[in-house]
């Protein structure tokens, strides 16, 4: 787990995070860091065997084959079919647009030197560039509409959250400077986008009204928090919290501020959650080792009642799963 924070540190580092505040103001002094304590956090015996009755699919990058390719699993059956191709680059980070028709994903086929942001076209194997710049965009997230994109990207200096309209290809800036944010998650009404931002103490979930600009820092300082997505209903944010050896998902209703946590007894490590259009299940990366020698799968988690089952196994690394929109 400390190799998973420091590369994320390493992103953000390079500025003096000085938001603390929980309103729209983000430069105000920040408050006092609470010294908080490792929660004690019960954990999910693994389930070998698949949940009963699951429909759908995911997508997902793996090195199974090599370098990181986009590969879909079919839930009813357990076929993992290879989206695309290419021995010389990366393909990462997978999003369905709304309607399940383009992906949006980050990859380095256009240049070896950065990673860009890309949609599959309406033609089989078509992919277009969206950003060209060499500025290390990456975490493509769709707004509701299909219209347009979110992403993390340094292209102005420092790390922030960006939108670009893909018909018109106009970008603007998103997170507020001189903050640094990344993953970004727009809203199910496109009204607001969640995103991570570096603070004085630590990571924290953001979410920032679209209309107003205004920003409200959601999870406490002191607690390091990546990763969030919406559930279906807008009403409660999942993401995942940090830890100098493990981390786990928690998941955060708005309205009440109240938390629940999804751990699993064999694997240390819980990264990139996301929602089903039902809201019934989530679906995550995990690993058995917190460092060097990491092996990743996905699994799936159920919130209510608590459960855990595993998705795939063996060789290779898959990460960063997402639904395909029914």
């Amino acid at each position: 787990m400390a190799k998973e924070v420091l590369r994320i540190t390493a992103a953000l580092l390079g500025v003096l995070f000085i938001c603390g505040c929980e309103t729209s103001n983000p430069a105000t002094t920040a408050p006092e860091a609470v010294g908080l304590t490792e929660p004690d956090v019960p954990a999910l015996a693994l389930q070998a065997t698949a949940a009963a009755g699951l429909a759908g699919g995911l997508v997902f990058h793996s090195d199974r084959e090599g370098r990181h390719k986009l590969f879909t699993l079919d839930l009813a059956t357990a076929v993992v079919t290879r989206l695309t191709e290419g021995r010389d680059h990366h393909d990462e980070d997978a999003a369905w647009s709304p309607d399940g028709t383009r992906l949006a994903f980050t990859t380095t086929r256009f240049d070896a030197r950065t990673w860009h942001i890309a949609v599959t076209g309406d033609a089989a194997h078509e992919v277009r560039q969206v950003t060209t710049h060499l500025a290390f965009d990456r975490h493509a997230a769709w707004m509701p509409d299909g219209r347009s994109l979110l992403y993390s990207s340094e292209q102005d200096g420092t790390q922030a959250v960006f939108r670009t309209w893909l018909d018109s290809g106009r970008t603007a800036r998103v997170s507020p400077p001189p903050q640094r944010a990344l993953m970004p998650a727009a809203s199910p009404d496109g009204a607001r986008v969640a995103y991570t931002m570096g603070t004085s103490e630590g990571f924290r979930i953001a979410v920032q009204d679209l209309a107003t600009s205004e920003v409200r820092l959601v999870t406490p300082p002191g607690v390091d928090a990546v990763e969030a997505r919406w559930s279906p209903d807008g009403k409660r944010l999942a993401y995942v919290r940090l830890l100098p050896t493990r981390s786990f998902i928690e998941i955060l209703t708005l309205d009440s501020g109240l938390t629940a946590a999804l751990a699993v007894q064999e694997l240390a490590v819980l990264r990139e959650p996301s929602w089903s259009d039902d809201g019934r299940w989530l679906v995550a990366a995990g690993s058995p080792s917190a460092g060097d020698g990491e092996n990743w799968d996905l699994v799936l988690l159920q919130p209510d009642p608590p459960g855990a089952f595993g998705l795939t196994s063996g060789r290779g690394n898959d990460r960063a799963p997402e639904w395909t929109p029914r």
